[in-house]
């Protein structure tokens, strides 16, 4: 992208009002993350790296005499996908069903990846339950399969390490950098809300997390919202001061599992195979921790202090969605509804399906 460091600057100096957010700035959004991050964003094939340039949506399914190929999007940082695909677990364990996997990726986050499926390009992907919101408000054509409770000291809210800023209050006025929609920019309300600060009083600014660690560690903003590799890489690496972490500020933000509609449909079995899988590598990265983090450290390139950082913050397994889950994500659609990230409320029934029906 032309001009990338006007293109910050610009960013950095432009305040949103969100009550007048419309739906179509949702899709909007997701494709200006994708041209963002084309640069600097991996993908393992070539299939992942059209996916922002091909208009035409593909097939959805495979449905070959071969069986279906899941085309599996991965966010970059750790999780169960990764494991499978860098320990062929997956693909050992869909070869009974002469089933075949294609990874795309890594995402720099949810939006992009979700664009793709929208595109009918994507099959599987995961994120988190606020990412996941934004995106059914704008009617995309998925059903989450699984959900995972995040651990809540794995992300929170950053500042310099030398920074005045010493309470959430002391936010007020201060540049923060969040992601539209998703964990950041969800981490940043909630802070403020349980500290008694309206967000309009706050200067927000809409980054991919890919971008938004260069202005970040630069010292073009004050504060980040942000998760994951991101998070720890901030906090070791850089020797970014921790605000506050998610758990401080009572987070309900949590992950999932999402399917596209029309596999679903096609491909139940692979869908509960997939389920299974993620259940087998969460379950072995919570007696293996370390391990893990070893393999992700080589996978994104991590420090050995990141790796422990990131081993003492694993989180639990995917669990299928029942009624528990359900209000919990209608109580972070209400709030989000109420703040005006989203335009509308989604009905949660409508994007969900019980994989042990499956």
């Amino acid at each position: 992208m032309k001009d990338k460091d006007n293109f910050e600057t610009g960013l950095l100096s432009y305040r949103i009002k969100r009550r007048s957010l419309p739906t179509t700035l949702f899709f909007l959004t997701s494709t200006i993350t994708v041209a963002c991050n084309s640069g600097s964003t991996k993908t393992s094939n070539s299939a992942s790296q059209s996916l922002a340039h091909n208009s035409a949506p593909a097939n959805v399914a495979d449905t070959s005499a071969q069986g279906a190929k899941a085309r599996i999007a991965i966010i970059r940082g750790p999780g169960p996908y990764y494991l499978a695909k860098v320990k062929g677990t997956l693909e050992k364990y869909l070869e009974a069903k002469k089933s075949e996997v294609e990874w795309l990726g890594p995402f720099p986050a949810f939006a992009p990846a979700v664009e793709g499926l929208n595109a009918g390009s994507v099959d599987f992907t995961g994120g988190s339950t606020t990412a996941a919101i934004s995106a059914m408000a704008g009617g995309s054509p998925f059903k989450i399969f699984g959900y995972q409770v995040s651990g809540k000291d794995g992300s929170g809210i950053l500042v310099q390490r030398n920074s005045s800023i010493r309470t959430l209050k002391d936010l007020v006025g201060k540049k923060v950098i969040v992601n539209r929609g998703g964990t950041g920019e969800y981490l940043l309300a909630k802070g403020l809300e349980k500290a008694g600060v309206s967000i309009d009083q706050i200067q927000q600014v809409y980054l991919g997390p890919a971008d938004a660690a260069s202005v970040f560690a630069s010292g073009k903003a004050d504060a980040w919202a942000v998760w994951g590799t991101f998070f720890a890489n901030a906090a070791v690496k850089d020797g970014a001061r921790i605000l506050a972490t998610a758990g401080e500020i009572d987070s309900e933000n949590d992950g999932m599992y999402i399917v596209h509609n029309t596999f679903l449909e096609k491909h139940p079995d692979v869908v509960k195979a997939v389920y299974d899988v993620l259940v087998q590598e969460s379950q072995w990265v919570l007696s293996n921790a370390p391990q893990a983090m070893q393999i992700y450290g080589k996978e994104f390139k991590l420090s050995e202090d990141v790796q422990k950082f990131m081993s003492e913050r694993v989180e639990g397994t995917p669990t299928p969605v029942g009624a528990a889950e359900i209000e919990k994500m209608n109580r972070v659609s209400d709030w989000f509804f109420k703040l005006g990230i989203i335009p509308k409320k989604p009905t949660i029934e409508n994007f969900v399906v019980d994989v042990t029906k499956l």
